[in-house]
């Protein structure tokens, strides 16, 4: 009974299958002190043994081919039956090298018994083998000792196995588990972000925010449009920060603000004696971006020459500095931005066609702040905060007629001329103090009052409200149908109602 006792501890005691084989192979030569013990056990590709034991005392490894029959396991393996071999004749039938070699040290008289090991299904998955004098192994195949310490061993390696699997499962859950709430926590960080960068409530505005977060879950080429002012670096720099990218460079460039031959030097920088004056190396934007984002502001304005060499850099990520003769490799992720009319600039021929298309993988258009007046309430307190934390003043709230003045303003600058406003505004309006129209200079005055001349008057004019409203729609609409080239649904979108609601109101106000 102690001894059984003692059989089972040790056999629960290993707790992983190398130390698991390692017990059983070592029991089996204690108990049955044959000459040799192989175990071959199948790998994950079921193509190979992996055979390991003990033969006159000495460690063996070796590998066989499963499909190999050459040499006996194969066949004990396939046809899934114990069979027991007096002798092997010196190996005089057996291909494999190294197993003939074992066969030929254990000399002619020695025979093998193997048996197949199967698995809960009753599937062969590894081959137990005995070797020694053919009447000692036939001896041993009649026991059922040997049977049953084989079951014993393929029942603990299944539940070894599927302990093994139910950690690694545990393992994969816990793992899926912290992905989800990682991700989770950084799309709440972009919310937060894009909530706190890009200020506004219309409903362009948070289309905008959504179309960041998406892109910056990919790597495609970012387009932006947009008039100028409108904050399209601010929308830039988003993405990037959206992106897998946030911790590496943002590098911008205004194509427009540098000389046409300076724009390739500052793009792919210079090797020393490259020009006159290239007096060191210098590193061009290109590389600086490398594994972050390279933004080209203004990028409707890039000479020709220089949209052919982009347009390369692009498809192959390689570039090579002036005065270099070797290219090198820049990992970057392309963020455009310009207010022009590019597609009008391809009819013209004075922009690439498939630079533009290489641009436009993501297309992102920021509205103008004159279609979405709804914004320049929240705008004016970002901003007013922004100051009054800046100059370490508090700053009095705006006048409820000035702000009205302001949602009436068409906005020509959009939102730099907004916070331009503003900050001369405060400026010239004590602490405490309300702020309004009047603490802007004379000519900014007038310039936000020329297009408000409802707001200036008594509207004593107005004889048919009616007709009134009816106009100034139809105003909007056709305004709204110029910008958007007839679009119909882009114009739906910008003013935040349903493209059958637009189509009655232009058959109604018979607007074309």
């Amino acid at each position: 009974m102690l001894q059984a006792l003692e059989f089972a501890l040790a056999l629960t005691r290993a707790r992983d299958e190398q130390s698991l084989c390692d017990w059983w192979l070592a029991e089996l030569a204690t108990r049955y002190q044959a000459s040799g013990v192989l175990l071959a056990m199948l790998d994950v590709s079921g193509r190979e043994l992996h055979c390991q034991g003990r033969v006159q005392g000495q460690p063996v490894t070796m590998v066989l081919g499963a499909d190999d029959f050459a040499h006996p396991l194969a066949y004990v393996l396939h046809k899934a039956q114990s069979r027991t071999w007096d002798s092997l004749y010196g190996g005089a039938r057996i291909e494999h090298k190294g197993f003939r070699q074992l066969l030929t040290t254990l000399g002619q008289g020695t025979g093998l018994h193997a048996m197949p090991l199967v698995d809960s299904q009753g599937k062969p998955f590894a081959v137990l083998a005995l070797l020694d004098e053919g009447a000692r192994l036939q001896a041993w195949s009649a026991e059922p000792c040997l049977t049953a310490l084989a079951q014993l061993f393929c029942n603990q390696l299944t539940l070894i196995r599927e302990l093994g699997r139910s950690r690694r499962d545990q393992s994969v859950l816990r793992d899926s588990l912290r992905l989800i709430k990682g991700e989770g926590q950084r799309q709440r960080q972009h919310e937060q972000l894009l909530d706190e960068r890009l200020v506004g409530q219309s409903a362009a505005i948070r289309g905008l925010r959504q179309q960041i977060h998406q892109g910056g879950q990919h790597r495609l080429t970012v387009l932006i449009q947009g008039e100028t002012g409108s904050g399209k670096e601010v929308v830039a720099r988003l993405v990037h920060q959206c992106s897998d990218r946030a911790d590496k460079p943002f590098v911008a460039i205004n194509c427009g603000a540098i000389p046409e031959n300076l724009i390739e030097s500052e793009l792919f920088g210079y090797l020393k004696g490259a020009f006159s004056g290239a007096q060191h190396n210098k590193a061009g934007l290109v590389a600086q971006a490398h594994g972050g984002t390279l933004f080209l502001d203004e990028v409707g304005d890039m000479p020709p020459a220089m949209q052919v060499k982009l347009l390369r850099v692009l498809e192959t990520h390689s570039y090579r500095p002036l005065g270099g003769e070797k290219e090198c490799h820049s990992d970057f992720r392309l963020i455009a931005a310009t207010h022009q009319p590019l597609e009008r600039r391809v009819e013209e021929g004075t922009f690439r066609s498939d630079l533009y298309h290489r641009l436009c993988q993501c297309l992102l258009h920021i509205a103008p702040l004159r279609e979405r007046s709804e914004d320049i309430a929240p705008l004016t307190q970002h901003f007013l905060a922004q100051f009054g934390a800046a100059e370490g003043k508090v700053l009095g709230k705006l006048q409820g007629s000035f702000l009205r003045q302001l949602q009436g303003y068409d906005f020509p600058g959009n939102v730099r001329e907004l916070r331009n406003l503003l900050e001369v505004a405060c400026a010239h309006t004590l602490a405490g103090e309300e702020i309004g129209l009047e603490a802007l200079p004379p000519e900014l005055q007038n310039r936000v009052c020329a297009s408000l001349p409802g707001l200036l008057d008594d509207y004593n004019h107005i004889r048919d409200l009616r007709m009134a409203m009816q106009k100034y729609e139809a105003s909007v609409i056709e305004a709204r149908l110029r910008h958007y080239q007839g679009n119909r649904l882009l114009v739906a979108q910008s003013l935040n109602i349903p493209k059958r609601t637009l189509d009655h109101k232009c058959q109604k106000l018979e607007v074309n």
